[in-house]
C-alpha cells in the first residue's frame, strides 16, 4: 500500500473493503488485490482498511474495465 496524505474529511466519510465491493458490484477478493495492487487508495487506521468515498465515486465515473475483473 502506498503512503499518501489525504484530508481527514476524506477517510471520515470512508467505507471498509466489503461496503466498496457491494458499491463497486465486485468481489471483496477484487477489492483486495486492487488495494494490493495500487489501484484503490485505500487508508489504514487502527487496524482498520478504509477507502474514502471520493475514491468509491472516481472508480464508479472510471471504465471498471481498465481495473480488471474477477
Amino acid at each position: 500500500m502506498s503512503r499518501v496524505t489525504i484530508k481527514v474529511d476524506a477517510v471520515a466519510d470512508a467505507c471498509g473493503p466489503e461496503e466498496a465491493a457491494r458499491l463497486l458490484d465486485k468481489g471483496v477478493a477484487t477489492i483486495w488485490r486492487w488495494i494490493r495492487d495500487d489501484k484503490i487508495l485505500a487508508v489504514r487506521i487502527g487496524g482498520r482498511t478504509l477507502i474514502p468515498n471520493q475514491e468509491i465515486k472516481r472508480l464508479k465515473k472510471q471504465d471498471l474495465a481498465k481495473l480488471g475483473n474477477v
